[in-house]
């Protein structure tokens, strides 16, 4: 059987790999790209494929074990990537790949130098240190050839930087979820009354970590010790759970297949199963605790019926805690790394800010030699033919001007360390003005703007924010409304987390966001993937502009939408930033 599946990652950081995988298939020049994460087990999972959804449904969220030396043998090094022909393959390795890969239908090639359905196409993703991470499979190449020296090189000028962004997400899953968990669990550990005996100790611990942790019992067995509840299984349990700490590993019990260190899986003891019936267990991790050669005994963390599945860092974090219950002293290396990579995750935040705004000015000098030239063919007589053309390019500038202050937008806004001057908004002034600004657009599409504000609220904030914020929300909802759909914007007082506030909210009868892409909304650079809106022009900024402006004022925004029916942004603001951040 393969190893356990699923085993690595939450939906989000799938989700964002997936999307990585998307741009690298877009912008590769191939049609399926996937990437295999490397989990703590040593075992490659594939976490995301686009392309193919063959590929996806015959191996996303399966594991293959690391075996990658005849891949390496086989293949041909091209500028970072490993190029495997499908005639150097031997039977072997024909069959490994036939099992633990995916082989599209492709038909034979007249080229001499073309792609073959069984060529392989693969880079490995290392950390800083050389330490493989993932690894990234490119197939199907639109110009149906082999890759040369000359088209890797074009395609990594395309794709290099998100080969770090894997890495870094890979990295943050091996480390920052299991230091979270962790942490967790050892102040679970600390709120524990001190001075108890060691079975009074064990029941207040097992309290603790089961409100603090995602789990519905955490119980520790010692080694020798009775537990009513398990009798008459336990001296089976104990027997187990001893090989599995001289080999330093855990077991994952679910109804019909236990998992462990190894890459396949046993069938359920029928005793276990038994524990897990009487206990309404859907699964069950075990890892047992001990110090150098001595079991001291097993900590056990349930879930009921229906729960998640263990993932590689929630197992890592058991392993952890279970550390700590036996006495040991937890290694200070782990909080250094977690230091690190908190400093890391800032870093990169800090780059793509300060990137987002060199962009944004350095496209600023070629926006103005545009409108500069576009002016001055203006001032001529020009064809019909010519004309158009430069109506076109017109409008491009345009989209790149919006596009450049959005960007700018965005990385003020998003800039923890930068100088806010706050002063008192008449932000139902404000509303009006954003609308009456914006309503000649809405005419021009037969769109009604309804106002429905409440004269005289005054807030504390950043007025240029707070007017582009209401600028964007109004414009996104005549973007996404049809011919004779109206919009309704209103302002209202509310109180905020307690405090005076206003409700500022904006609602459409326009084509509405699929449920599935609500989440998304406020990412950057976030397009639906709905034709109906993929044909309205736009960068993807504006809303995470919108949520960047709240958060400054510390308020926030919610989307609630059904598609085909419109949408409704709600930003609740209070009166006054909290009295600690004046």
């Amino acid at each position: 059987m393969r190893p356990r599946g699923e085993a690595w990652g939450n939906d989000a950081q799938r989700a964002v790999l997936h999307a990585i995988a998307e741009e690298v298939a877009r912008r590769s020049g191939y049609r399926v790209a996937a990437i295999e994460a490397l989990r703590s087990d040593g075992n490659l999972e594939f976490v995301a494929i686009a392309g193919s959804a063959e590929a996806r449904a015959q191996l996303l969220g399966k594991a293959a074990p690391l075996r990658l030396e005849k891949i390496v043998a086989f293949g041909t090094s091209i500028d970072g990537w490993i190029h495997v022909p499908e005639e150097r393959v031997d039977d072997e390795t024909r069959e490994w790949m036939a099992q633990y890969g995916h082989t599209p239908d492709l038909p034979e090639s007249d080229l001499a130098d073309g792609w073959h359905a069984e060529d392989r196409l693969v880079r490995l993703l290392e950390s800083s240190d050389g330490e493989l991470r993932a690894t990234l499979y490119l197939d199907e190449p639109l110009s149906g050839r082999r890759p040369t020296l000359e088209s890797v090189k074009a395609m990594n000028a395309e794709i290099e930087v998100m080969f770090d962004a894997v890495v870094s997400l890979v990295e943050r899953e091996l480390y920052g979820e299991q230091v979270r968990m962790v942490t967790q669990a050892r102040t679970a550990l600390q709120s524990v009354r001190p001075g108890l005996g060691v079975g009074d100790f064990l029941r207040e611990m097992s309290d603790a970590m089961v409100d603090a942790m995602e789990v519905d019992y955490v119980d520790v067995l010692l080694a020798g010790g009775r537990e009513p509840a398990l009798d008459p299984y336990l001296p089976f349990l104990e027997a187990r759970m001893r090989k599995v700490w001289l080999r330093r590993g855990h077991l994952v019990v679910e109804p019909t297949q236990t998992w462990g260190v190894t890459e396949t899986s046993v069938p359920t003891p029928e005793v276990m199963t038994a524990i897990m019936e009487r206990r309404d267990l859907g699964s069950w991790l075990l890892v047992p605790i001990g110090m150098g050669e001595e079991y001291l005994g097993t900590m056990g963390l349930g879930r009921k019926r229906g729960g998640p599945r263990w993932i590689d860092s929630e197992i890592n974090a058991a392993i952890a805690v279970a550390g700590d219950v036996a006495g040991t002293v937890f290694d200070a290396r782990l909080m250094e790394r977690e230091r690190r990579l908190n400093a890391e995750l800032r870093d990169i935040n800090d780059y793509r800010r300060d990137m987002v705004n060199t962009l944004a000015h350095e496209l600023r000098n070629p926006v103005s030699v545009l409108w500069t030239n576009l002016e001055l063919l203006g001032l001529e007589d020009l064809t019909a033919p010519v004309a158009e053309s430069v109506e076109a390019m017109d409008r491009a500038t345009r989209r790149i001007e919006d596009m450049v202050e959005d960007l700018m937008a965005l990385a003020t806004a998003s800039d923890p360390t930068r100088a806010t001057t706050l002063t008192d908004v008449e932000f139902s002034a404000s509303v009006r003005e954003c609308a009456e600004f914006l309503t000649p657009l809405a005419d021009a599409e037969q769109i009604d703007i309804a106002l429905r504000v409440t004269d005289g609220l005054v807030i504390q904030g950043e007025r240029a924010g707070l007017h582009r914020m209401v600028t964007n929300l109004v414009s996104n909802a005549i973007k996404y409304t049809p011919t004779g759909g109206s919009i309704t914007l209103t302002l209202v007082p509310e109180t905020v987390d307690g405090r005076p506030g206003v409700r500022l909210e904006c609602t459409d009868t326009g084509i509405g966001i699929d449920e599935a892409e609500l989440a998304h909304v406020f990412t950057p650079f976030f397009r639906s993937a709905s034709p109906d809106a993929r044909r309205r022009p736009g960068t993807g900024l504006g809303l995470a502009i919108v949520q960047q402006v709240a958060r400054l004022h510390h308020g926030v925004v919610e989307v609630d939408s059904v598609l085909g029916t419109g949408t409704t942004f709600t930003v609740r603001l209070p009166l006054a930033p909290p009295a600690d951040v004046r």
